[in-house]
């Protein structure tokens, strides 16, 4: 359902690539942008081999990947070109980093008004928490994970998953499909901002 889209991947970690690859599954044309000579952390994430874990390429199937110094201003601009012949852009970064790139939504709008760009964070754009970093049992404590798995003697418990991370990861794929069944029935882009702690908080809500 998704061929002929193309996707701009700038996440990392799984909340950001779990969506993309979700979208990759659907058809889309992912293509991932990686940290030249590290990558996405994921690569690191238990045994690699080649580079390579299980969870990277559980969350990254179905992808191209492009390594881009986005701290340069060569980098940034092929960055920019990218973001120009796309549908979707995802990026998983702390508030604030990528406006700093000059990549923020504000200059993916300007030379693509029809962009669809998604920014999944931790805690928010804003609030007492925006700036810190997110990790998903620091979300499944935060959120109520924990809480909910409690044991009988009311001492919180983790769940045995990356489960914030991948609620979020459904979220985000779910908003992206909308956001572009809506720009085909003739409304622009958008900026789709979601955190993993609201992800989790919805989740839960309906229990």
């Amino acid at each position: 359902p998704l061929d002929g889209f193309r996707v701009i991947d700038f996440t990392i970690a799984l909340s950001g690539p779990l969506a993309t690859a979700l979208l990759a599954d659907q058809g889309a044309s992912v293509i991932k942008v990686e940290r030249p000579g590290v990558g996405d952390i994921a690569r690191w994430t238990g045994t690699a081999h080649n580079g390579m874990t299980a969870v990277f390429l559980a969350a990254n199937r179905g992808k191209r990947s492009i390594s881009i110094d986005l701290t340069t201003p060569g980098g940034r601009d092929i960055a920019l070109k990218l973001i120009e012949q796309a549908d979707v852009v995802v990026q998983n970064f702390r508030p604030g980093v990528m406006e700093k790139l000059g990549l923020g939504y504000a200059a993916a709008k300007q030379c693509n008004p029809d962009v669809i760009y998604v920014s999944v964070s931790g805690y928010g754009s804003s609030g007492p928490y925006r700036d810190r970093s997110a990790y998903d049992t620091s979300i499944q404590g935060y959120a109520g994970f924990a809480a909910n798995q409690a044991g009988h003697d009311g001492s919180p418990r983790f769940l045995h998953q990356l489960a914030a991370d991948k609620v979020t990861s459904l979220f985000a794929s779910q908003a992206i499909t909308a956001a572009l069944l809506a720009r085909l029935r003739g409304k622009c882009g958008q900026h789709i901002e979601l955190s993993m702690a609201e992800a989790v908080t919805s989740f839960l809500w309906v229990d």
